[in-house]
This record gives C-alpha cells, structure tokens and sequence, in this order.
C-alpha cells in the first residue's frame, strides 16, 4: 500500500509541475486580447490626445512576477502644473531707449549738414521730441497692459490643464480598476501569487536616445497594481466588488527612484562594453533606459545594431572592420556574430552583476534586447534575459561559481526573423 502511495504521490507532483508551465502562444494571445480590452476601456474618442505607436501597446510576463500591461500616456495631459506660476519680470521699458536712438540720429545728421539751429528752431525740435518720447511711453504702457492680460490668461488656461489633467487621471485610474475585475481573468495562467501591473508609459519608453527624457516619461505616471488571488477572489464572489477594490493598489509617482550605486555603475559597464568601439559582435544604439518597478527590480532596454550603409548601397560594419559589403555577406556575417553576441552578454551579465549587492534575492535585473535588423537570417528578433537577485547574492557570497550562474539566466527569444 506504501509503494502505491508512493507512486501516486510521485505522479501528483509531477503533474503539479508540469501544469506550472506556461504555454507561451497561449500567453501571447491573453495578453494581446487583454491588451486590447485595456486599450478599448480607456481610450476616449478623441485620438489626437493619444500616441498610436505600438510600442505603447508594449506587453509582457515575467516568471516569478507576473504581468505587466502599457497604460498608453495620455500626452496632452500627462505632466503636472504648478497652480500658482512664479512671477514673472518687469517688461523693460524700452520707449526711453528708442527715443535716444531717434535723437541721436537726428544730432548726427545736424552735425552732418553742419547747421546751426536758432532758440526758435531748437525749441520746436525739443517739443517734438517730448512729443515723441510721450507717444512711446504710452506704447510701452499699451504693452505692458497687454503682457499682464496675457500671462493672466496663460495662468487660467494652465490651471484649467492641470484641472482636466487630474479629471483624466480619475477616470483611468477608474477604468483600470474596473478592467482588473471584470477582464484580469483573461490571463488564464497565472498564479495566485503573481500579480497584474498597469503601467502608464510614456512614448519611446523603450529606446529613446535621450536617457534624459526618459527619466523624465516617467514622472507623474500612473500604476495600478492587483494581486491574481484577490482577482479571482472576486470571480469566484469569495469577496465584494469594494472589499477587491480596497486591495487594489493606485500609485502615482511623484518622483523617480534613483537606482542603487552598484547597478548604475553595472549599467555604466555595460553601456561601455557595447560601445561601438569596444564590441566585437553589436552595438548598442543609443543609450540603456531602464525601468525600475517595486517587487520585481530593473528591466534594462538594449536597442542593438550592427551596421551602417555604405555610400554605394554597401555595408559598413564597425565592430568587424568590414567596409562596404554587399546584402548578402552583410547578412551572413550578422547571422554568424549571434550566437557569440548572445553568450557573451550572458558571460557579461554574470562577470559584472557579481558586483551588484543592492538586489534582493526575490526582485530580477531583466534584459529586453533588440536584435539588429537581418531579413532570412533565422536569428531572433528579439531576446529577453532574466537574472534573478538570489543567483548574483549567491554569486558574491561564494555559493555559485560563474559558469553555474550563468545557468541560471532565463532566456526567452522572439520569433526568428
């Protein structure tokens, strides 16, 4: 009876293990319909306020994590004002200065002529100048009555966008809550211990050249935050529809967290070692952008290229020394260079990321990599490494040697192209 037991006991779990295994197709398409339910539940009619790049339609799951959707950044409204603008300086007067140049002229033009003018002529000139410098002055006063009608204004109108700012944030934040409860089951095969985050980005969060606005994307975005348990909780009406939205979490950023020194100095390291004059496979385009998310760590954006047309419809590629090839040999090189390229971004990731101490064992650095461009070569388009905190803790404290870490890198590769 012992030994049945013992073999159901072994069945079951081995069960249980394979049905944590996600069917990736299936989890595409859930996150593309549930996407696009997002997408139909929080944009209004009006378009123009709203970004159709695709890249706002940005997608993905991460294992131990969960799912991350793109709230598409509504820009007309999607940075706060101040309500009360600092003062603005005095409009010089500049009637006193124009009057000068016009006398000036005209003393130039006496001297010129080499005139002498009598009492009587002298008085008329002076009359007209106070004439003059009195029509200016009333300009200058018509002018300054003009600025302040207009700075008044542009204070009404900033409010009124800070006012319709806060009114939009409302309502999405509403209508995220409301597609968590009634579509967040449509990503079937989570777990009750992953989550579901709606993030509000910015347009080319992903690979936008300037770190700098990147950063400042950031700022002021909304996320809205909901645990796969309390979700399912509310299908199953374990719970009310208030009680699964009091555990719903709403979080708009003021501020962007800076990263920890260890893992700026990481990004810094591997900025430079696919700079176009250090690599010896791809370069990166660009810059490195991050996003650094609370319970799961940093995702790192890596835009790689590896070549540049020549003058004579040739190719140039840099970190190869090669000079105007043709289509063919261009493609076949890139081809050859991505099983190198990828197996030392791996080796880097692990010989540099030993350093980084700032990571706790449960949150991940996670890699989104573009692959350079190459029509038939039957490499990736894209590839996604994850390197979870508690390998690089054990790393630095001795109980895995590099080689095993790299074992540990989860790697999830897009469609070939």
């Amino acid at each position: 009876m012992k030994k049945y037991s013992l073999i159901i006991g072994i069945c079951l779990l081995t069960g249980s293990v394979l049905a944590q295994e996600i069917d990736n197709q299936k989890m595409d398409k859930d996150l593309k319909v549930a996407q696009t339910v997002l997408n139909s539940l929080v944009k209004d009619n009006r378009s123009i306020h709203w970004s159709n790049d695709n890249r706002d339609k940005h997608t993905q799951y991460i294992e131990g994590y969960g799912v991350i959707l793109s709230l598409p950044k509504n820009h007309m409204f999607g940075f706060a004002f101040s309500p009360e603008m600092p003062p603005m300086p005095p409009m010089p007067d500049i009637s006193d200065a124009i009057a000068r140049s016009y006398e000036v002229i005209e003393d130039i033009q006496i001297d010129i002529d080499d005139e002498e003018l009598d009492a009587e002529t002298r008085a008329e000139m002076e009359k007209e100048r106070a004439e003059r410098r009195k029509e200016l002055a009333e300009r200058q006063a018509e002018l300054e009555k003009r600025a302040a009608v207009a700075i008044e204004r542009a204070q009404v109108k900033i409010q009124e966008m800070d006012s319709m700012r806060e009114q939009k944030v409302v309502e999405n934040t509403e209508n995220v809550i409301n597609f968590l409860l009634d579509y967040g089951h449509l990503i079937s095969q989570l777990k009750d211990s992953d989550k579901i985050l709606v993030l509000e980005k910015g347009q080319d969060i992903r690979f936008h050249r300037d770190a700098g606005r990147v950063e400042q994307l950031k700022i002021n975005r909304l996320s809205v935050e909901a645990k796969v348990k309390d979700l399912r909780a509310f299908q199953e009406g374990k719970i009310d529809r208030e009680e699964a939205k009091s555990r719903i979490v709403v979080n708009e950023k003021k501020e962007v967290k800076p990263l920890e020194k260890d893992i700026t100095l990481f990004q810094t390291i591997l900025k430079r070692l696919y700079a176009q004059d250090l690599s010896d496979t791809y370069y990166l385009n660009g810059g490195m952008p991050h996003e650094q998310i609370d319970g799961l760590g940093i995702i790192f954006y890596m835009d790689m290229v590896s070549s540049v047309r020549a003058r004579n419809d040739g190719w140039n590629v840099p970190t190869q020394d090669k000079e105007n090839i043709s289509q063919e040999e261009r493609d076949e090189l890139i081809k050859s260079l991505y099983p190198k390229f990828e197996e030392e971004l791996k080796n880097n990731i692990i010989e540099y990321g030993k350093n980084v101490k700032s990571l706790a064992d449960n949150e991940q650095l996670i890699f989104k990599v573009s692959i350079t461009k190459c029509e038939g070569c039957k490499i990736p388009e894209t590839l996604e490494l994850q390197v979870k905190g508690k390998t690089l803790n054990e790393l630095n404290s001795g109980n895995l040697n590099e080689s095993q870490a790299v074992k540990n890198i989860k790697v999830v590769k897009g469609n070939l192209q």
